[in-house]
């Protein structure tokens, strides 16, 4: 499923003194398969945006279209059966999920979106089982815990396994690895990774580390006092845009930064360079010529 943004605005308590602009004639298409990275200082209409892409609220201009694989198109805010079930096909995970989580089991916890699609109590399991899969929870051993007892990287995995559970096509994320420690943020985000890889999901992450963003994301949008600021490659963003970015308050990933000190000093580098990997593979061979 395809997801067309088109001048997209939003206003918050429109007419009133307090009257708020969060969103002004936003453009953009994120194909299939897509793994978008979503960047801006706080209050720059990132939850906002995503909030619109899932149907959560209904812009005050513009719109979000879904195109189906035949080439169908349904404006996601409107009222139907159609519109409806593509709200269904897109999910969100907003920041600390965990805490969200209610249920007696783990098992029960993530069949609680596809009992309210409907499905059969078989049809249920085996859509929990296959998610809890996903994201690393073995539904033997942790099946019939109670979610309380488990560990903060694992309840969120858990979290995450109820919107997987029901199957959307595309995957929004917010702040996704917010409060975790480094292994437990590692290993969401590779987690993030191999569901869009064997599942060819949609996947949206909204996050402020620019070096997570540079590392998964195959195009980067920036957003800045409710506009779109820059689209382009994390190579194209934080590479050629760099003075623009720090003029927003935003960072660039720690690797480009780096390498850039350093060819400042005079090392002979290529800085097009993004990942950490990539960035001491670049200084390792800079150091031996």
């Amino acid at each position: 499923m395809q997801i067309k943004v088109e001048n997209l605005s939003m206003i918050y308590s429109p007419g009133l003194p307090y009257e708020t602009k969060a969103l002004e004639d936003i453009n953009f298409t994120v194909q299939q398969g897509e793994f978008l990275g979503i960047i801006g200082h706080t209050g720059s209409g990132k939850t906002t945006l995503v909030q619109c892409i899932a149907g959560l609220l209904a812009p005050t201009g513009g719109q979000v279209v879904a195109v189906a694989e035949d080439g169908t198109e349904t404006v996601i805010s409107q009222k139907g059966k159609e519109a409806f079930q593509v709200r269904r096909s897109v999910g969100i995970v907003f920041q600390y999920p965990e805490y969200q989580l209610f249920e007696e089991t783990v098992m029960k916890d993530v069949c609680f979106g596809p009992k309210n699609q409907g499905l059969s109590e078989d049809e249920q399991k085996a859509r929990a089982r296959e998610a809890l899969d996903l994201v690393g929870i073995n539904a033997d051993e942790k099946g019939e815990a109670s979610p309380f007892d488990l560990s903060g990287g694992q309840k969120r995995r858990v979290a995450i396994a109820g919107v997987l559970a029901m199957q959307p096509s595309v995957l929004i994320l917010d702040e996704p690895t917010a409060g975790l420690d480094p292994k437990g943020h590692d290993d969401i985000l590779e987690m993030i990774r191999r569901i869009r890889t064997e599942k060819n999901m949609t996947i949206i992450l909204v996050s402020h580390n620019m070096d997570d963003v540079a590392e998964y994301a195959d195009r980067v949008l920036a957003m800045d006092r409710g506009k779109l600021m820059l689209l382009g490659t994390p190579r194209e963003v934080f590479c050629e845009h760099e003075e623009e970015l720090r003029s927003v308050g935003l960072d660039i990933p720690a690797g480009p930064a780096f390498l850039w000190m350093l060819k400042d000093r005079g090392l002979d580098l290529d800085d097009n360079h993004l990942s950490f990997d990539d960035t001491a593979d670049e200084i390792i061979r800079a150091l031996k010529k």
